[in-house]
């Protein structure tokens, strides 16, 4: 098969599966919407919701006599059941068919499908490409802004936010292979005036792209995140200072109030289809970057990121700015790099397709990912709780068989990216 051919091949496959051009945008806010229904990624062990026998996939659509339309939605009722003396009736639906369970009151123990999207750069950059009218797979995002291939962490901060640290210094590959491009409202690090100053120029700057119909590409304190997390900011409030906009966990509109620490105009322009060869050196080779450096602004990342995992399992509390919820802190981190693995094994099940040369070894890493997350829920079935010596131990014997895992990998992505 000559050269010229595969070359076609490959970039019609790669239409197909990532950038499908649409006659019309969506909606800025589509993406988040979709993300936010009541459906069922992970269904925990030990839970009434295991013995209940709720699946993955099943889409609760009410609860208590209450429709259900968002997972934000489900937690209050939730939470407003506890007190209740009586079962809970709910409604479910399992494909075509709808099924009738009786919780009792309280939590259920299930993770819904946002726990499965918690790339938050790439969620917001899949809604922007959306708006543009431009339909990308969410992997493929991940992948790009190294969010699904690297674990990051931040020295003392909250360990549940640990996975965004660093993806804004990955927004150049979405100018190169999607068209995108970023114009700085406010970088990281201009702190040499009063941030009190700082904040005030930013947020006039981002209402005056907003009135000009500029969606806004935001990493700050959006409400309902622990940390700081990426979002877009769709539009300003006539009459005051207010900007409204969309992050990870919102079905709707929500209020930026600040801080923020980056903010840029985003743009499209029409770009060619994005080659395979190029986009998976791209993001290897971030992801070997981030494996082997470590930054210095409060960031580790990769192997190093391991190492101040395991560090932590030996504090009480394991999380210096949740005290109260340490082990909240712990399951969400697991739940994040489970979630993220997942996210980089479907960008490179699509990338064995398009580069079928490259099959073995990536064949190589898939099998690598899919142990460290075979390790992952081997941590969330074994209920092992932190705060003993024993429990410590166990949870970074864990940590360090999959720390082993991710120095293979290494080796694997450094072999790919020579072959290509």
């Amino acid at each position: 098969m000559n050269r010229h051919f595969v070359k076609l091949a490959l970039a019609a496959l790669v239409a197909v599966l990532a950038c499908r051009k649409q006659e019309t945008g969506t909606a800025l806010g589509t993406a988040y919407e979709q993300i936010a229904r009541p459906a069922i990624w992970r269904v925990l062990p030990r839970t009434q919701a295991e013995s209940l026998g709720i699946e993955p996939g099943d889409l609760i659509v009410s609860y208590n006599g209450e429709p259900v339309k968002t997972t934000e939605e489900l937690v209050q009722l939730q939470f407003r059941s506890v007190a209740s003396q009586e079962r809970i009736p709910m409604t479910v639906l399992r494909g075509d068919a709808e099924l009738k369970f009786e919780a009792t009151p309280g939590v259920l123990g299930v993770l819904p499908y946002t726990e499965r999207y918690p790339c938050a750069l790439a969620v917001a950059l899949k809604d922007i490409l959306g708006y543009y009218g431009v339909s990308v797979d969410y992997d493929w995002l991940a992948a790009l802004t190294a969010e699904s291939f690297t674990f990051t962490a931040r020295r003392g901060g909250c360990r549940s936010a640990w996975p965004d640290g660093l993806a804004g210094d990955y927004l150049g590959g979405l100018t190169t292979h999607y068209g995108l491009t970023f114009r700085s409202v406010l970088a990281a690090g201009d702190s040499a005036r009063p941030a009190a100053d700082v904040q005030r120029e930013a947020m006039a700057a981002i209402r005056k792209r907003l009135s000009r119909g500029k969606p806004m590409l935001v990493f700050g304190a959006w409400p309902g995140s622990n940390w700081y997390t990426w979002g877009i900011a769709a539009r300003c409030q006539n009459g005051d200072s207010a900007v409204y906009g969309y992050t990870v966990g919102s079905a709707g509109e929500v209020r930026l109030s600040g801080p923020i620490v980056e903010a840029y105009e985003v743009s499209s322009r029409a770009t060619a289809e994005p080659d395979p060869d190029d986009m998976l050196i791209t993001v290897l080779s971030q992801a070997l970057e981030l494996g082997q450096g470590s930054a210095d602004t409060g960031w580790q990342s990769g192997i190093a990121a391991y190492d101040l995992w395991i560090q932590s399992l030996d504090t009480v509390p394991f999380c210096p700015v949740c005290p109260d919820s340490g082990r909240e802190c712990f399951d969400r981190l697991v739940w994040t790099l489970l979630a993220n693995k997942e996210s980089a094994n479907r960008f490179l099940r699509d990338m064995r397709e398009a580069l079928p040369d490259q099959a073995d070894l990536i064949d190589e890493a898939l099998a690598r990912n899919e142990a460290i997350i075979g390790k992952l829920q081997g941590i969330i079935q074994s209920g092992v709780r932190i705060g003993t010596r024993e429990s410590q131990e166990k949870l970074a014997r864990a940590v360090n068989a999959i720390q082993l895992d991710e120095t293979d990998l290494l080796d694997i992505y450094d072999g790919l990216v020579g072959e290509l």
